[in-house]
């Protein structure tokens, strides 16, 4: 949530429909965390302390952390300490109108950073407060959902393959994959390169929103 204002027809339309799918089952507890749970966007959600509650897959995997660590942690301490204030406006504008589009970067524990674009509601669920959102620099298409239909033939997946994109879901990183299944770090880069290719998209967060639409993980 920084300086930069946006208007809400620069979040990418694949987030505002997820924001939208989610506002029709506004107050049904498992309806909304079903949708959330299912979404090939990144969703979370926070309570009123701003600590998130709730982190999809596609969320978990580009904070890079386990459903777990993220339960630990608030919107603050992800967030770079020079934008403390800029959030603190944004939290406000939320509650006072129920809804806020933006950019925001998320500070991974790590030292990396992510910018993104969001969409926030308040109180999807009571005491509950949604945000969806997209890497600032992702293509529009990596974000819409694919038919299976439009793939080739040849996208079925190998075991290995769907071991890697099930782990790499769940949040661990290339290393991790690599020391976890035994392989080296190229082996694992070959892997998903061959996966990009079938599923036909261009990152490893990408292959993962697009197994979890496909059905190919859980």
């Amino acid at each position: 949530m920084t300086e930069t204002t946006i208007v809400p027809d620069q979040v990418p339309r694949s987030v505002g429909a997820a924001v939208e799918a989610v506002l029709r089952a506004r107050g049904q507890v498992c309806a909304v965390k079903r949708l959330l749970r299912r979404s090939h966007v990144p969703m979370v959600m926070v309570d009123a302390r701003r600590r998130y509650v709730e982190a999809n897959r596609p969320a978990r995997l580009a904070f890079r952390l386990s459903l777990n660590e993220i339960r630990t942690l608030a919107i603050d301490d992800l967030t770079p300490r020079h934008l403390d204030r800029h959030l603190e406006q944004t939290w406000t504008r939320l509650l006072d109108t129920g809804c806020v589009v933006g950019r925001h970067q998320v500070a991974g524990r790590d030292g990396s950073w992510l910018d993104i674009v969001y969409r926030s509601v308040a109180d999807v669920i009571p005491g509950l407060h949604l945000i969806a959102f997209a890497p600032a620099d992702w293509p529009e298409h990596e974000l819409d959902p694919v038919e299976v239909g439009h793939l080739d033939a040849s996208a079925s997946l190998t075991r290995r393959e769907l071991e890697l994109l099930t782990l790499a879901a769940e949040g661990r990183s290339g290393p991790e994959l690599a020391q976890e299944l035994m392989l080296s770090p190229a082996t694992v880069n070959t892997h998903f390169k061959n996966i990009h290719k079938k599923l036909k998209v261009r990152t490893r967060a990408a292959a993962v929103a697009q197994a979890l639409r496909l059905g190919l993980i859980d």
